[in-house]
């Protein structure tokens, strides 16, 4: 039922679930609380205990980089207990078969990744000495290595699930609260040159990968 008698009150359920998808949308686009309330002539502090109802999770944005590796099963089960919010998980012949089949393909695949990238925080990358460099080279973010072997890898290597779950946890022990998002203007700033950067780096990634599926 839409409408709901409370007392002397006649309520809309549909008034009320557009405006939560109003203040959601507008606080995901990097409104701040008190803008978004604004927008539905609420408080402020309703937008803030609406986000504490439905929160899962505090902290920095971060993705987790994985290849080739044989228990991604696992690692992405830890992603999804853990709130990461983007993986990009492949095993040798996952990632032989990533970029589609021919070169165009693949380019749009690794640009499509590194735009998805931009916003993050933090990205942890499980990978060959070499993809790490490369990875930190054109991700302008916080990027913390977990080092598989020498590149070239050729064949699966198990990941070190727990050495993950601990930096995971650090994370989310060292969260730090933002809720007013006073550092709007330099948080586009840094997400501008990290676009920038990105783009300018987005060819030698595409030669890298091409060459190690070769």
């Amino acid at each position: 039922m839409d409408l709901i008698r409370i007392g002397n009150k006649l309520v809309s359920r549909e008034k009320i679930i557009t405006a939560l998808d109003m203040i959601l949308e507008e606080r995901a686009a990097g409104a701040t609380q008190r803008e978004a309330a604004h927008e539905v002539d609420v408080p402020r502090t309703f937008v803030s205990n609406l986000e504490t109802l439905g929160e899962l999770r505090q902290g920095a944005r971060i993705a987790i980089i994985a290849f080739p590796i044989s228990n991604g099963k696992a690692l992405r089960e830890l992603a999804v207990h853990y709130g990461v919010e983007f993986t990009l998980i492949f095993s040798q012949e996952e990632r032989e078969h990533a970029g589609g089949n021919t070169p165009a393909d693949l380019f749009n695949r690794t640009l499509d990744t590194i735009a998805a990238l931009q916003d993050f925080d933090v990205a942890i990358v499980l990978a060959s000495d070499y993809r790490i460099e490369t990875i930190k080279r054109i991700l302008d973010i916080e990027t913390i290595g977990i080092c598989l072997g020498t590149s070239p890898l050729t064949e699966n290597i198990v990941a070190p699930i727990d050495e993950v779950e601990a930096l995971l946890k650090g994370f989310e022990e060292g969260l730090e609260n933002s809720d007013e998002d006073t550092d709007q203007p330099g948080r586009l700033k840094r997400m501008r040159t990290q676009g920038r950067r990105a783009i300018s780096g987005a060819t030698r990634l595409v030669r890298e990968w091409d060459q190690s599926k070769r």
